[in-house]
């Protein structure tokens, strides 16, 4: 007797260790976001798709990597709801810069001792001194990504002529933030299983930050270019047909970079490629945000759907 069409689902066996894992990753995000009193973001996404990409790890592997995704999307709402002023902005992001350098900062706003907090964690790790320079470069190219959306948002709304230049825009891709969140992953990994095939796991992450830059842009567009100050590649003379071209050209990129790493069983590759997988997937059917905690209750926004309807 067949049992068509549920022939393919995975089981509740196969479920329930990932569903088990989310839940512990979800308190602990609550915990560690109400304790530095950040923004509402949704957790509730962040720990689902971290269990699924990497359902192998523990809740405490997994906690330094959620952390920075709550964390990098704290830094989001701060710079696209709160900060009306260059200036400021400039501040905000020289002082995250000055934080993963130093894990040190003496003020009050809670987005920045969240940071100190977490840098002076990754700091202790045994691998961080051999991904110190990485780390800081890849921070540096995210906040230039951070500043560049929002002076040309911010410009393009008011009126004032800006560039259309794809490449520019790409080139500018980390501002996705998914190398900062993802170097939690990194570090809690033995140094000799990691360092030994860093070139080629940092460039497989370079092409997964375009796809997934891409992939998130689609899926927002439909609000951002009615939105003030948002920046988005289909605002750049380009066809949503041509960014799916170098959305999946990118995400082929990577899967090549990594394929003999992958087929080896290699665990930091393994997870790259379900990273992306996951990213493209979700983002095909929704944006990660209006899905739970960061969305009010009764805001009509928990029917969220992928067209954008509902921001």
């Amino acid at each position: 007797m067949t049992t068509a069409p549920f022939d393919d689902l995975p089981s509740p066996a196969q479920c329930t260790p990932i569903t088990l894992l989310a839940l512990r990753v979800l308190a602990d995000l609550r915990r560690w976001t109400a304790a530095f009193s950040l923004p509402d973001t949704p957790v509730e996404a962040m720990a689902m798709t971290a269990a699924t990409i990497s359902p192998w790890r523990s809740a405490d592997d997994l906690r330094l990597t959620t952390r920075m995704y709550a964390w990098t999307y704290a830094l989001d709402d701060e710079v696209e709801r709160e900060v009306t002023d260059q200036a400021d902005l400039d501040a905000l992001l020289g002082h995250c810069a000055e934080i993963v350098r130093t894990g040190r900062y003496d003020g009050v706003h809670p987005l920045l001792v969240a940071l100190a907090a977490w840098q002076r964690e990754v700091n202790d790790l045994s691998v961080h001194p051999r991904l110190s320079d990485l780390w800081v470069a890849k921070v540096d190219l995210a906040l230039r990504g951070v500043r560049y959306d929002w002076v040309t948002g911010r410009a393009r709304s008011g009126g004032q002529a800006v560039g259309t230049d794809v490449r520019e825009y790409l080139s500018h891709a980390d501002s996705i933030l998914v190398w900062v969140a993802n170097f939690g992953r990194w570090v809690t990994l033995p140094a000799p299983e990691l360092l030994g095939e860093l070139d080629t796991l940092v460039s497989a992450m370079d092409d997964l930050v375009v796809a997934v830059r891409l992939a998130n842009d689609l899926a927002t567009y439909s609000w951002e270019r009615v939105d003030h100050g948002q920046n988005n590649v289909l605002m750049y003379d380009v066809t949503p047909g041509w960014v799916l071209r170098e959305m999946h050209a990118a995400a082929d990129s990577a899967r090549r970079r990594l394929a003999e790493l992958v087929a080896g069983g290699f665990a930091p590759a393994v997870e790259i490629v379900r990273q992306l997988d996951c990213a493209l997937s979700f983002y095909a059917l929704a944006d990660f945000r209006g899905w739970g905690s960061d969305v009010p209750v009764g805001s009509g926004a928990e029917t969220r759907r992928a067209d954008g309807e509902n921001r």
